[in-house]
């Protein structure tokens, strides 16, 4: 199934000097024809946030942890059981996709979209 994104970060939040938090809005949907089944794993998906900046070259990865809660969901269907939200959601630094040295740090897991899911975000980045 193909879809898309449209992301609305915040601005980054400093907790300690060690200790940043990068929350946002990320809203998922449908582009062109949608097959759903009740049973359907959920879709993968993923995206370098947006305001976080890279570790250039063989910089030490710092911890991360990441969060995500459904926030609204628009149903295909007036009947079935159909799933919304995310699950298994992570974060990690990934090499550049464009071929560079630095890593981005990404936001990764599955998604049960139905038409349009909005997903609130939240990804804890500590260095020591």
């Amino acid at each position: 199934m193909a879809f898309r994104f449209e992301l609305q970060p915040a601005l980054p939040l400093q907790l300690t000097p060690d200790c940043l938090v990068y929350s946002g809005t990320v809203r998922m949907f449908v582009t062109g024809i949608m097959f759903q089944s009740s049973g359907a794993p959920a879709d993968s998906f993923g995206f370098a946030l947006p305001d976080a900046p890279p570790l250039i070259g063989d910089a030490d990865e710092p911890r991360v942890w990441a969060e995500a809660s459904l926030m609204t969901g628009t149903a295909t269907a007036a009947s079935g059981a159909y799933p919304f939200g995310v699950e298994w959601v992570r974060a990690a630094y990934l090499p550049d996709p464009r071929g560079g040295t630095s890593r981005w740090l990404n936001l990764f897991g599955g998604a049960h979209i139905g038409r349009e899911i909005r997903v609130g975000y939240r990804v804890t980045v500590a260095t020591v």
